[in-house]
Formats: structure tokens, C-alpha cells, sequence
């Protein structure tokens, strides 16, 4: 409740209290509730600019993890992190999450590839009016979710960094 409302002060020093209450072998017994924990903890970390918290908190999510989806979340919280500071890092870091789930990314594209792009994109939904697409169920696969995150992310984080990679995004 207390992210919710934007007290994310409140919030870390919950779920770091949470944490704390583990016992030992908390990721094997209570994997679930540790991964939540940690990576809504680590949310929190990044809004309260707890950067020593975070890396922590980040780290026991990588190491942990049942599997490269559970660890999205920290992967797109560490992109954020970075891009406040090393742009071109968390560039390179977006572009390899999003390779790894199957998203590829070059680095370069001609015009007339871009161009062809754009023209098949304009063909999808050239069928559709506004009012359609408003009305498509949302999307629910996880993965998908968290891609679109990481694109949303590149594109603003190309602007700074990469134009070049701009019309690509």
C-alpha cells in the first residue's frame, strides 16, 4: 500500500523488515515470497537512491533466480539505475535483456530496411481504426510486458546516447 501511495520509504523499510524475518534457507523453501520481497525491495531501493541496498538486493535476485524471467524485473530496475549515469552501459545492457528473450536488436539498418519496417508496421494496423485497437484485450504475457518495458526504456535512453539507434527502436 505504501508504493502505491508513493511513500517508498515506508515501503523498502517493509519489505527490508520482511527480508529480515527469512530464515536461512529462504530462496530454496520460500522462493516465491523471497523474490517478491527482494525485487519490490530493490523498487524501492531505486526510488529512495539506497544504491548500496540496491546492489545488494539485485544481486541476491541474479544469483537466486529460478530463471532469466524472475529476474527481468532487477535486470529492467539495474537499465534504469544505469541510465541515469552510464547511458551508453545501460544501452548495451537493454539491448542484451532483449536478446536474451528473444528481441533482437542490430545495431545498424539501412534506410530502405527501416523504411520496409515502418511499411509493414503501417500494414498491420491499417486495418484497425483508433477506437479498435483501444478496445484489444490487454496485453498478459510477462515476458512480452517486460519487452516493452526495455524498449520504452531504449528508445528514451537512445535519445541520449545512441541516436543513431533511434529510428532502429
Amino acid at each position: 500500500k505504501a508504493m502505491a501511495n508513493g511513500d517508498f520509504t515506508s515501503a523498502y523499510t517493509f519489505f527490508d523488515n520482511g527480508i529480515s524475518f527469512l530464515r536461512r534457507r529462504h530462496w530454496k523453501e520460500h522462493y516465491d515470497l523471497s523474490l517478491n520481497l527482494f525485487v519490490s525491495a530493490a523498487k524501492c531501493a531505486l526510488f529512495i537512491n539506497n544504491l548500496v541496498s540496491l546492489k545488494y538486493l539485485s544481486q541476491q535476485v541474479l544469483t537466486f533466480a529460478k530463471s532469466y524471467q524472475d529476474k527481468l524485473e532487477v535486470l529492467y530496475i539495474t537499465v534504469i539505475c544505469l541510465g541515469s549515469c552510464e547511458v551508453p552501459q545501460a544501452i548495451d545492457k537493454a539491448i542484451l535483456v532483449l536478446s536474451n528473450i528473444g528481441e533482437k536488436i542490430s545495431e545498424s539498418y539501412t534506410e530502405s530496411e527501416i523504411i520496409s519496417s515502418m511499411e509493414q508496421t503501417r500494414a498491420i494496423l491499417e486495418p484497425y481504426a483508433d477506437e479498435n485497437l483501444f478496445c484489444h484485450k490487454p496485453m498478459e504475457d510477462r515476458q512480452l510486458i517486460m519487452a516493452m518495458k526495455f524498449l520504452a526504456t531504449l528508445e528514451l535512453l537512445t535519445q541520449m546516447g545512441r541516436p543513431a539507434l533511434q529510428p532502429i527502436v
